[in-house]
């Protein structure tokens, strides 16, 4: 389990130096905080919150991938929506902070941390950090790699009033 999740934290830390690089060669258009409206980010943990796969799923791309700690790689839509239904299902509560959130062009991240509670003011059962990959296509934002890793998070898990960047 521990090697996975040590796979899991390469992986974000790739993913974020590669978009990193790519945002820093944009010449045109410059690099901007936030890359995606952070109501548009939010809506991922409130949708959740809501019980509601069907709408967290269409903030993926049809050929996302999700990516979760000790679990392979999640493909597609579909498959996604399907995960998170299973983990709505189980009563599970989110809340999720954004520590970054840059775009230049058609091309963004966020990067925070992550809580999950038992339920609504439950205990607390995980917390981690995440990396979300985002695309402008036809002039809508999707989600093309979510890479999540149990572990501290990077970011202190705050009410989406008290954040810098706009909700998570």
């Amino acid at each position: 389990m521990k090697r996975a999740a040590r796979r899991v934290a390469t992986m974000a830390t790739a993913a974020i130096a590669a978009v990193t690089v790519l945002l820093s060669g944009c010449a045109k258009p410059a690099v901007t905080s936030p890359g995606v409206s952070p109501d548009l980010k939010h809506s991922w943990e409130v949708n959740f919150n809501e019980g509601d796969a069907a709408a967290v799923a269409a903030l993926y791309a049809p050929q996302a991938q999700l990516v979760l700690s000790g679990m392979p790689p999640i493909h597609g839509r579909e498959a996604i929506r399907s995960e998170v239904e299973k983990i709505i299902r189980s009563g599970i509560k989110v809340r999720i902070a954004t520590q970054q959130n840059f775009g230049a062009g058609d091309l963004a991240y966020a990067y925070g941390g992550y809580t999950m509670f038992e339920h609504e003011g439950g205990k607390e059962i995980e917390r981690g950090s995440y990396i979300e990959v985002w695309r402008r296509r036809s002039g809508i934002w999707q989600i093309d790699l979510d890479v999540n890793a149990t572990g501290a998070p990077v970011a202190e898990i705050r009410p989406a009033t008290q954040q810098g960047t706009g909700p998570g």
